[in-house]
């Protein structure tokens, strides 16, 4: 009864169906209610009739009538003795059959119903007495003899009022059982009716609960939002397909930069994409196809039969061409991309549950690689054994300290080492070198951030205050990956750099553009909190067009890091020289430092030390990347030239 109460996911809840549905609902109550109560009633008032019925003596006219009947059989044997008809024993059995009847009258069973009738009793007390007394009489009487005028003047004045009583008695008990004939009818009426209509409400209660049931089996299997089969209904068709042995494919379809559009426009406006979305999927199905939601903003299509990569990549241009239109929502213009991942049966797994986590995998790899689609093939599975064998593997290296420290030092302009960016290297026994990207990767997937982090700056805290022996001042920067933003990262980073007598202005903080937007207004309270223990943060890929200039303006950041990409052929193209300045016109307005990456030659570290802002270079010029046992020896005779500002350019640069 609970989920008749129970509006449908997707509707309003205070919609007209709904509304009308309760007040149905209760009014079937109250009938029954009500219905029950006059069932009860009728019952009630059945029960006391039949109490009463049941109280009522039956014997009272049946003895009268008997005794009526031997006293006027007693009185015609006293006539048929004297005519000489009958023998004086057979007159002596008549008159003690008839003394025989006012005894069951006077019985104490009969009493107390004659007690409301003192008339008849006295009659009946009466002729008694008058029996009894007449017996000398009975005995002496013979045949002809004149005494018996005595006997029949003794009785026949009790025959009618006997009769007349008798006649009463009867007439009362058929008024008393035809107003109980008639009262039954009635009650039986009213409990037939109460029956009935208590029959009719529980039917329909009973039909609305199936509808509602129906409807309930129905919400289950569908996605509330899309109105599409949902996961469970995806469930059972793939089990029927896979029992059935017959070949399709899955193909995951997500709309990309669905949270931001949610985060920017609301959830009203991300769910009408979402539906469009299903509407335009729905209408370019053809025939073998099945289109189902998956997961909070997934869309899953089924193909029945495919396995030419021929046919599955027709099947791709032709949803993703349906879906790339643009679409007007509340007034903004949205571009949808879809992001696609591909996986077949029985090519790339036998059974569900490897299927559907093998085309997640694909789906990430497209997301994660800005691919129009990726299709599953085994090496992907490879590579997902790989970075969870690494997953495994990290907590023991980290405790045997088997990850190398890299470092790239960072110099002013005028040649000083400021500060050394860290890249950590893992070479693993079985798989080899592992890069510092697929290390931060597979640390983020697995939730090892945090451990690789901490046990990252606790090795540098170690080896910083010898190397500030040569610079004071000198900082170490690091990447600060994004599930480690937490209230606590300020506290837990300061602990660990007081146990080496450090302050927060050892570490730099670095966060990637893409990372700050997904971190949204989280990023700003951790970001202050770092800033108040004295820790600064370095904006990485800035100019990468991820983040939000409002953002920005309220973060505390400390430097803004360009990309190598942006200083690659600066002294050869005018365009990326242009390029390059913009950018620096961007961190004036910010009032930030610039660092510049990627600095392979004299011309580009002359030209970005010309534009106001830059403070810190890093490349292949400045040095290469160091072990660290070998920074000590590299601050001691820092290579590399002592002044980078006297490089010359050609006026053609």
């Amino acid at each position: 009864m609970k989920r008749l109460f129970i509006p449908v996911p997707g509707t309003d809840p205070l919609g007209a169906s709904h509304s009308v549905k309760r007040a149905l609902i209760v009014l079937l109550a109250l009938c029954m209610l009500l219905f029950g109560l006059g069932a009860a009633y009728s019952l009630q008032n059945i029960r006391q009739h039949s109490t009463l019925l049941e109280q009522r003596n039956y014997e009272l006219p049946w003895s009268l009538m008997q005794l009526k009947l031997e006293m006027n059989r007693f009185l015609d044997g006293v006539r048929l003795l004297h005519a000489g008809a009958i023998s004086h024993d057979e007159l002596m059995l008549r008159y003690d059959i008839l003394w025989s009847r006012t005894p069951v009258l006077l019985s104490q069973q009969l009493k107390d119903t004659l007690t409301d009738r003192p008339d008849l009793w006295q009659l009946i007390q009466q002729i008694e007495d008058r029996v009894r007394g007449m017996e000398p009489l009975v005995k002496a009487i013979r045949p002809g003899e004149p005494g018996y005028q005595l006997l029949l003047a003794e009785l026949s004045p009790y025959a009618e009022p006997l009769a007349r009583t008798m006649t009463a008695t009867m007439h009362s008990n058929v008024l008393f059982y035809a107003e109980y004939d008639q009262a039954y009818r009635e009650l039986g009426r009213q409990l037939y009716i109460c029956i009935v209509s208590l029959a009719v409400c529980g039917v329909l209660l009973l039909f609305m609960l199936a509808m509602e049931l129906w409807g309930y089996r129905k919400r289950l299997l569908h996605d509330p939002l899309t109105g599409l089969p949902n996961r469970f209904s995806l469930h059972y068709r793939l089990e029927h397909l896979i029992a059935r042995q017959r070949p399709f494919s899955l193909t995951l379809i997500e709309l990309e930069e669905v949270a931001r559009i949610r985060q920017q426009f609301g959830f009203e406006v991300a769910d009408r994409l979402q539906q469009i979305l299903a509407q335009r999927l729905r209408q370019c199905l053809l025939s073998g196809e099945h289109l189902s939601a998956y997961g909070r903003d997934g869309l899953i299509v089924t193909t029945e039969g495919m396995l030419e990569l021929a046919e599955i990549r027709a099947q791709l241009t032709r949803i993703r061409q349906k879906l790339i239109t643009a679409e007007n929502i509340s007034g903004h213009d949205f571009y949808p991309t879809p992001q696609i991942g591909v996986v077949l049966y029985p090519a790339d797994a036998d059974n569900m549950v490897d299927l559907l986590a093998r085309v997640e995998l694909a789906l990430e790899l497209c997301r994660r690689d800005q691919l129009p689609y990726v299709i599953f093939d085994s090496s992907l599975l490879k590579d997902a054994e790989r970075r969870q064998q690494l997953a495994r593997d990290l907590p023991a290296a980290l405790a045997s300290d088997s990850l190398t420290l890299q470092f790239y030092p960072l110099v002013t302009p005028s040649g000083e080492c400021a500060g050394l960016r860290l890249s950590l290297q893992w070479r693993h026994p079985r798989f080899g070198e592992v890069a510092g990207s697929e290390l931060q990767r597979m640390t983020e997937q697995y939730q090892l951030s945090e451990r690789l982090l901490l046990w990252a700056v606790s090795r540098l805290a170690e080896r910083l205050p010898e190397w500030r022996m040569f610079n004071s001042a000198l900082f170490i920067s690091l990447p600060l990956p994004l599930s480690v933003l937490r209230a606590s990262l300020s506290e837990r980073l300061t602990n660990l750099l007081e146990r080496h007598g450090l302050g927060g202005d050892a570490l730099i903080m670095e966060l990637t553009e893409a990372e700050l937007q997904q971190a949204g207004q989280q990023a700003e309270a951790v970001l202050t909190a770092l800033q108040q223990q004295g820790i600064r943060v370095m904006l990485t890929e800035f100019g990468s067009g991820c983040s939000q200039w409002g953002q920005l303006v309220q973060l505390p950041l400390s430097w803004l890091q360009l990309d190598a990409f942006w200083c690659s052929g600066i002294e050869q193209r005018a365009g990326a020289r242009e390029q390059l300045t913009r950018l620096f016109e961007l961190a004036r307005v910010l009032k930030l430092p610039v660092l510049c990456c990627g600095i392979s030659s004299a011309a580009e570290a002359g030209l970005v030390t010309t534009m106001e802002g830059c403070t810190l270079l890093q490349g292949p010029y400045v040095s290469p990347s160091l072990e660290a046992m070998e920074v000590r020896e590299w601050l001691e005779h820092r290579g590399g030239p002592a002044r980078l500002t006297d490089f010359e350019l050609s006026p053609d640069a």
